[in-house]
């Protein structure tokens, strides 16, 4: 079984948006890397990965892969390890995550080991993130449009806010334990994460007015 729809999980097309401008080189890379997003494992798989995209991503500066100048490095270093994250290479993108003491960074850094996995190191990093605003997108654009209250979603906002630490227990659960529809569920809302959290370093990585 996989993962359900994002048209579930978000109420739109089931395919995800592009965070990039049009004419970057970013945009042209999420295109190729949007299947392999969608399939994403909740534990990582560095065999699926693909060589030629992992050496796109180390190689392309940050202003060609934003297509504008950079108002925040820091920013454009964290869309990089997402991309990478994205692909599965699990340890390019732990390189470039633990490189940037930032809270995006921190942020990547807590799914990278949620996906090692490593529960207690996930746990860490997301602590130093504290309340980060893809959080409250991910609670609110459930809620606000009704959509079915799936397992994973209700529990992981049992408390009206997301709650990250639940989400890495559901995730360990399901590592000890094979349950097909909570996997399915938890893939969605993690493919629904990193977009969003790519997205938010887009934008805040490009200078203002670009």
């Amino acid at each position: 079984m996989g993962p359900p729809s994002l048209e579930i999980l978000i109420g739109g097309s089931d395919r995800l948006v592009n965070p990039f401008p049009p004419s970057s080189k970013g945009a042209e890379l999420f295109l190729r890397i949007e299947p392999l997003l969608g399939s994403l494992d909740l534990v990582r798989h560095s065999s699926n990965r693909s060589r030629g995209l992992v050496d796109e991503l180390l190689g392309v500066t940050i202003e060609d892969l934003l297509g504008c100048p950079i108002g925040n490095p820091d920013m454009a270093q964290a869309v990089k390890a997402g991309l990478l994250l994205a692909i599965d290479a699990w340890e390019e993108a732990h390189s470039v995550a633990q490189d940037l003491d930032t809270i995006e960074g921190s942020y990547w850094h807590g799914i990278v080991h949620r996906r090692e996995p490593d529960a207690g190191n996930a746990r860490y990093w997301f602590h130093r993130v504290g309340n980060h605003p893809v959080f409250q997108q991910l609670a609110g654009e459930h809620t606000s449009q009704g959509l079915p209250s799936l397992t994973a979603f209700a529990e992981i906002n049992s408390s009206g806010t997301w709650d990250p630490l639940i989400f890495i227990d559901l995730c360990e659960s399901c590592v000890r334990v094979n349950t097909p529809e909570l996997k399915a569920e938890l893939q969605a809302l993690q493919t629904r994460e990193i977009q969003l959290l790519l997205q938010h370093c887009v934008q805040e990585a490009r200078c203002e007015g670009t």
